[in-house]
């Protein structure tokens, strides 16, 4: 089913935990989103759940509703005005609330989450480029690809696809590596050619 036009994360998931899929397709579209913003020398400063919103097709949208307590970084919580890397925390804080009810995470993805929320914001990512190539490495190790809400079955395939894919340029790999090993343990020619060969090479006719 697709959701509902520009509903809530907050109020599409108070009736169910989402899964993996739907909460890691949600972290891809607003941190691609922040990601724009913050190109333009701007940060959102009040990322939430309920400032994160859906439309028809799935694709999580960013809004600034101030009305909505937003969840602040620790500097914030400071008097410090909101950086990249606050919302780099919020956006974190937000995905680790919408999955507290899916289970125990796959860990590369609770590390990816602690990294985003760490308190020091030197020991956060500095961007929303690192959160995306952070959460490419957890979809390789964990086997759970972001798919937005309606869209698992295409995400299964190109998961399966995907995985073909690694298979075989991990086969070529592994293949140039054994040839590699091969062609360097094969000593180089040396010496005189065998008695036998001396004497067809002597009895060839000159033509």
């Amino acid at each position: 089913m697709s959701a509902p036009a520009l509903q809530s994360v907050a109020g599409l998931y108070a009736q169910r935990p989402p899964r993996i899929g739907e909460a890691l397709s949600i972290l891809r579209d607003a941190a691609t989103a922040l990601g724009k913003l913050h190109a333009t020398g701007k940060a959102h400063g009040a990322v939430c759940l309920e400032n994160i919103l859906l439309d028809a097709e799935g694709a999580a949208r960013l809004c600034h509703d101030t009305t909505t307590p937003p969840t602040a970084s620790p500097e914030q919580e400071r008097g410090e005005p909101p950086d990249a890397r606050s919302d780099v925390y919020a956006l974190g804080a937000a995905v680790a609330e919408l999955l507290a009810g899916a289970g125990p995470l796959p860990e590369p993805i609770s590390r990816m989450l602690a990294a985003m929320t760490a308190e020091d914001p030197g020991d956060r990512y500095n961007s929303m480029d690192e959160v995306l190539t952070a959460l490419e490495a957890c979809e390789l190790m964990t086997g759970h690809v972001a798919f937005r809400l309606g869209h698992e079955a295409a995400a299964t395939r190109s998961r399966r696809r995907a995985l073909v894919v690694l298979i075989v340029a991990m086969g070529l790999v592994v293949l140039s590596l054994a040839m590699l090993v091969i062609f360097s343990r094969t000593p180089p020619p040396s010496g005189d050619p065998p008695d036998s060969y001396k004497e067809l090479v002597e009895k060839r006719p000159t033509p």
